[in-house]
């Protein structure tokens, strides 16, 4: 793309996995590119247990708030990689005066604000994608929580062991008998839950920012796999929660799905946003496969993800 003889080249390198490294560094370029123009601005919302950045990109300067999170689960960083390109592909869209999605990007800078938390478990991705590193501070304990073996290729939780999508306070009562029953008392790869809710540094701070902001009307919650859109808690549906799920549905060809009542059911991100301020909430399971999916998949996933992104934050 050229605009006024300058060829524009896409920070987000979408063949390779996105590391907590990779992730500053293109979050740094965008700003320099991007800041100029008023469409992009980087917030750091807190840390992470090994003192990682928790970081949210502001586009947009509007009353009508969504906020997208990718990387609860650490070997789903491919999730990371949709929210940074979907962010570069609309400040993009913005210099260049084109459409995305038939949407005029000036007019969703002025009526829209889009909230990104591309990587919540920094940690935890580090660890799936580059396994444990001799300088890791608590490289024993880990070893320990993943039953004395130094593959982390399949890790799904922070530093501390815990579960980052089952630290919310959804019935936690109710995830602790399910984790008891299922044998899970203590910190592990994946499904522990935690102490108590937001007892992590990272889920507190995605929580404390959701808290103080009650003007955000809209959460996606990015996860890979099995192209799945769960849309409701319980019981509980919020005005216009059926309406955004057929319109995502409909952008991905994914299908509508209902938890069963089971350890995935308790503590998650969305269902804490829908039980917390009954507005809509989805998780939306990307792409199909074994996880973690292939760099590969990224195209054909962020074709159909791109463009739901784009929907919830005009409707």
């Amino acid at each position: 793309m050229r605009k006024n003889g300058w060829k524009y080249q896409n920070i987000i390198d979408i063949n390779k996995p996105m590391d907590y490294a990779c992730l500053e560094e293109n979050i740094r370029e965008m700003e320099r590119i991007f800041k100029s123009t008023k469409s992009i601005e980087r917030v750091i919302i807190g840390k992470s247990y090994l003192g990682k950045n928790i970081n949210l990109i502001k586009i947009g300067d509007g009353a009508h708030k969504v906020i997208y999170i990718g990387a609860h689960h650490a070997m789903e960083w491919l999730t990371s990689i949709i929210l940074m390109r979907f962010a570069e592909d609309f400040c993009k869209s913005y210099i260049f005066n084109e459409k995305m999605y038939a949407y005029d990007p000036e007019y969703v800078l002025q009526a829209r604000t889009v909230y990104i938390v591309p990587m919540l478990n920094p940690d935890g991705v580090d660890l799936a994608i580059h396994g444990l590193e001799v300088d890791n501070p608590v490289r024993s304990r880990l070893i320990q929580m993943n039953k004395g073996s130094e593959d982390f290729s399949k890790w799904q939780a922070n530093a501390r062991g815990v579960d980052l999508n089952h630290n919310y306070d959804a019935d936690f009562n109710l995830l602790k008998e399910i984790e008891m029953q299922s044998g899970i008392t203590e910190p592990c790869a994946t499904r522990y839950g935690g102490e108590y809710p937001e007892s992590e540094p990272e889920v507190a701070s995605l929580a404390s920012l959701i808290r103080s902001d009650t003007d955000i009307s809209v959460l996606v919650a990015l996860h890979t796999q099995g192209e799945e859109i769960y849309w409701r808690y319980k019981d509980i549906i919020p005005p216009k929660a059926k309406m955004l799920a057929n319109l995502i549905k409909k952008a991905t060809g994914y299908e509508l799905e209902y938890p069963g009542e089971d350890i995935a059911s308790y503590g998650g991100c969305k269902d804490w946003f829908i039980s917390t301020f009954n507005r809509p909430g989805f998780t939306i399971e990307c792409g199909k496969g074994k996880n973690p999916l292939p760099i590969s998949d990224f195209v054909t996933i962020y074709n159909y993800i791109a463009e739901a992104l784009m929907l919830l934050a005009m409707n």
